[in-house]
């Protein structure tokens, strides 16, 4: 199982962004390399790709403030 964290970027400890969107919807298969989310913070949108392959488990929905660096997902 691996997390799904968040980036860091900026150097603001309490700074928030947003999931625009998931790709996969919660318990779909992933594949290494698979775009699986489009992150937004401070007007910068980010992709984050799969690291390993297996189930998505999506931990925090669209378009919920979270805060930079807290899990936000996994792939079991």
């Amino acid at each position: 199982m691996s997390q799904i964290l968040f980036p860091v970027m900026t150097e603001d400890a309490e700074a928030k962004g947003v999931i625009v969107t998931w790709f996969f919807e919660d318990g779909e298969q992933v594949e290494v390399g698979d775009l699986i989310a489009e992150i937004a913070m401070d007007k910068v949108d980010r992709e984050i790709k799969a690291e390993d392959a297996g189930v998505l488990r999506v931990l925090v929905p669209e378009e919920e403030a979270v805060m930079q660096g807290a899990v936000i997902g996994r792939i079991e």
